[in-house]
């Protein structure tokens, strides 16, 4: 995954939504929405200066260092009128995240219309981004100031430029809900294709691949096991899918990287990732259950993933449910 999907991934899914009733209109009020109580504005939120229209890239001054609130710090830019984002719903959401020591930005999706899901669930996205997005209507512009210990927590994130005691700043507009996902690929089961890696299911129905002892393929490779009939995934699609990722070296899965084992699903924003990942779920339909090879090309590059283990010969062997698109 790219660096958006390393931000707003937990480190370690949705609520019917009723019509938005606004108690208070002011825009940095944190009153009661629907009966939603949302995150509280502070010091450190409010002085964030963000310019520009909702659903624009905005302008974002930060006078750093900020000072690092002991949680989180919610403020709204502009209040939407939609539905409200309640615990536990997923979102589509433009967003940008900046080092609040530095006041250097991190990632951005660059408010061009290729949103990102969240989950409202501080179990499926890092604390703070939960916190800030909760009891936001659609059409919201929020900031929220973050905290180590509502992201990264003592360790920081080094391949992101995040400290042990740095802040993040998040800016983002909530587009839209996304579709609800399907609970496993349905479909037409496929022949699989020689050669390929096998993929039997445990008792739990989770997969099992088994890597064959032959030399890696040089290019990128998939087959549909089985396949779905939902709608076809665009380009740049907000999906959510089920994955398992497997090291062609080792035939062992990459720790962190089975949704299935963690008892959660994955959204994600096919722009967001690696090309071959990408590549191999973009014009599929959603129901689906891919397997792709996917070579370091593709994948991540010649420098490989240290802290995965991930060298930069090696093939990447996914295989992914695809439970919703949208």
């Amino acid at each position: 995954m790219r660096k958006i999907a390393s931000l707003v991934l937990a480190a370690a899914l949705l609520a019917s939504l009723a019509a938005c009733t606004a108690t208070s209109p002011t825009a940095k009020g944190a009153a009661t929405i629907d009966g939603c109580t949302p995150t509280q504005p502070g010091k450190v939120s409010n002085a964030i200066k963000v310019t520009g229209k909702y659903g624009k890239e905005p302008t974002v001054k930060i006078k750093s260092p900020i000072a690092t609130p002991k949680t989180t710090q919610r403020t709204v830019i502009s209040l939407g009128a939609g539905k409200v984002a309640k615990q536990g719903a997923k979102v589509n959401v433009d967003f940008a995240i900046y080092n609040g020591t530095t006041g250097k930005e991190l990632t951005t999706t660059k408010f061009d219309g290729a949103t990102v899901p969240l989950v409202v669930d501080q179990t499926q996205v890092l604390p703070g981004l939960a916190k800030t997005l909760k009891c936001s209507p659609i059409g919201t512009r929020v900031v929220g100031v973050i905290p180590p210990v509502d992201a990264y927590k003592t360790t920081g994130n080094t391949d992101l430029g995040v400290g042990a005691k740095d802040s993040m700043v998040f800016v983002a507009d909530v587009v839209a809900f996304s579709p609800t996902p399907l609970k496993s690929a349905t479909g037409t089961t496929e022949a699989p294709v020689a050669g390929f890696p096998t993929v039997k299911l445990s008792s739990t129905g989770d997969p099992i691949v088994t890597v064959p002892k032959t030399k890696q393929p040089t290019a990128f490779k998939e087959e549909v096991l089985i396949k779905g009939k939902g709608k076809k995934v665009g380009k740049d699609a907000n999906v959510t899918v089920n994955y398992q990722l497997v090291i062609w070296r080792t035939g062992k899965v990459v720790a962190g990287n089975d949704t299935w084992a963690a008892g959660q699903t994955a959204p994600f924003n096919t722009g967001q990732v690696v090309p071959g990942f990408q590549q191999g779920i973009e014009g599929q339909t959603v129901g689906s259950r891919v397997l792709m090879i996917i070579p370091p090309a593709l994948g991540y590059g010649s420098t490989g993933s240290s802290t995965a283990g991930i060298k930069g010969t090696d093939d990447l062997v996914f295989v992914v449910d695809i439970l919703s698109a949208g």
